[in-house]
């Protein structure tokens, strides 16, 4: 088997297709977080903001795993992260233990203008461990399969579950009442 290296630089188009609007988190199997932020046309605001001081926080509801969420320079920006933990462990198995373990926990964000497909900066996040303590024990119940007692859900219910959860209050709103 081959491993295909993928490479992100400024400028250039963004080698993995990006589809809508927001902000997408990936983690892979050695704990390494990647943050793909697609936003039409962005403005010289926004992208110097995202070379800027991000913040980091929680969205949680009962039954349901915390949604990352972030200041981008300012509280200004906020984007949202939803990730499910269940889809996430079939795909990089172990990435919770392996977040967990690092000593320091650096993101990965990539700003693509959704428009053109060109990443308009790269930087490096670093993220507070007290966040990423939250993030894995939040998440840890999803490493197995889901019963009464640890729920895990369908990408189609996370999907309509995380709608949900933002249509009852908006990011600005979430973003205040989050730890």
């Amino acid at each position: 088997m081959t491993e295909k290296n993928i490479a992100f630089e400024e400028g250039q188009t963004c080698p993995i297709n990006v589809e809508g609007t927001g902000g997408g988190l990936s983690i892979s199997p050695n704990g390494d977080l990647l943050l793909m932020g697609a936003v039409p046309s962005p403005s010289n605001q926004q992208i110097e903001a995202w070379g800027g001081k991000w913040r980091a926080k929680l969205v949680t509801e009962s039954e349901f795993p915390s949604i990352p969420i972030f200041a981008v320079g300012s509280e200004d920006w906020i984007l949202e992260a939803p990730c499910n933990p269940a889809q996430m462990e079939k795909e990089a198995p172990g990435f919770s233990e392996a977040l967990y373990a690092k000593e320091e926990c650096t993101m990965a964000a990539i700003l693509v203008d959704s428009d053109t497909g060109i990443i308009r900066k790269i930087t490096q996040v670093p993220l507070d461990d007290m966040f990423v303590e939250r993030l894995v024990l939040s998440w840890n119940p999803f490493r197995f399969e889901g019963d009464d007692y640890n729920k895990s859900f369908t990408p189609e219910e996370f999907s309509k579950r995380v709608g949900e959860v933002f249509r009852m209050k908006p990011s600005k709103e979430l973003w205040v009442t989050s730890w």
